[in-house]
């Protein structure tokens, strides 16, 4: 049985906040939630992304300052920050040290 609860192990995939960090970093204008949502969609249908969650991973990275919220009218629009990558590092270096 040990070995049947191993094999749907899905670490080989990117996790969603990396697929949406990368995403916004190729980005040159800011993108809202909807359309982040339809570009991984497309560019991943073997995955089943949906825009509520989307959406609540792009504040989880404003809350860690790994992305950047602007409000336009009652629209929302994010952009990577120039230090996600520095970010993510030093997360990792103290997940390591601590």
């Amino acid at each position: 049985m040990a070995s049947s609860a191993k094999a749907p192990k899905t670490d080989t995939k990117p996790t969603l906040v990396n697929l949406i960090r990368g995403h916004l970093e190729q980005q040159s204008e800011p993108r809202s939630a909807t359309e982040i949502s339809a570009a991984l969609t497309k560019a991943h249908p073997d995955r089943g992304v949906k825009t509520t969650v989307v959406r609540t991973t792009l504040e989880g990275l404003v809350a860690k300052s790994q992305a950047h919220r602007t409000e336009q009218g009652s629209s929302v629009f994010y952009t990577a920050t120039a230090a996600s990558e520095a970010a993510a590092t030093d997360s990792q270096q103290e997940a390591v040290a601590g």
